[in-house]
């Protein structure tokens, strides 16, 4: 038996299944009193519950719990805007494609986070935005796994695509921290006269 359809889609979009089996069997009971000894039987009626989460279904409860974590984070920060439907546009599930939507959604707010902290360094926007963002993404992926695991079995091969998508987002993040110090650095020294930074191994 399948379950569970978006309902804003005109189709109904499976995510999960559940097995349900039903045993009936008979027990024998003696009991033993001060009058004898006396027997009865009981029917017993047993039903087993197996739900399975499929990758989609896993899919939107992470986006869910990633709108929530965002926009806590985001007013904690004093921003002014919420996260209306953070990554519903986006259909494809695969580790990359989710990783790359929540880092080019969650950055996009960086513009707003500069002029919040104007009179910070620039560095230091970047490293606090993206520590601010990373804690509210490993919230909503610690969150969407324990909804997951309450409502039923995570098959192995959609827990390895959630690790790969939380591994994959953070590392967007940390190349987004990069690529804003790499454009400080230009904008502190515009004549490009740096022509080579030391490497230290």
């Amino acid at each position: 038996m399948n379950i569970g359809s978006s309902p804003s889609q005109a189709s109904p979009i499976f995510t999960g299944s559940i097995d349900i089996t039903r045993t009936v069997f008979q027990m024998q009971q003696i009991l033993t009193g001060s009058g004898g000894e006396g027997a009865r039987t009981l029917m017993v009626d047993a039903v087993e519950v197996n739900i399975q989460i499929d990758g989609e279904f896993a899919g939107r409860v992470l986006q869910d719990t990633m709108e929530d974590k965002l926009n806590a984070v985001f007013a904690a920060a004093g921003m002014d805007t919420t996260v209306d439907s953070i990554l519903h546009s986006g259909t494809d599930f695969l580790p990359q494609a989710t990783a790359q939507r929540v880092v080019d959604f969650s950055t996009s707010f960086f513009g707003l986070f500069q002029q919040n902290h104007a009179d910070e360094a620039g560095h230091y926007q970047a490293t606090y935005f993206a520590a601010m963002i990373k804690s509210a993404i490993e919230e909503a992926f610690a969150s969407a796994q324990d909804i997951l695991i309450g409502l039923g079995e995570i098959a192995p091969d959609i827990e390895v695509k959630m690790d790969e998508t939380f591994e994959l987002t953070m590392q967007g993040i940390n190349s987004f921290v990069e690529q804003q110090s790499q454009e400080e650095d230009e904008a502190e020294d515009p004549t490009g006269s740096i022509l080579f930074k030391p490497t230290f191994r």
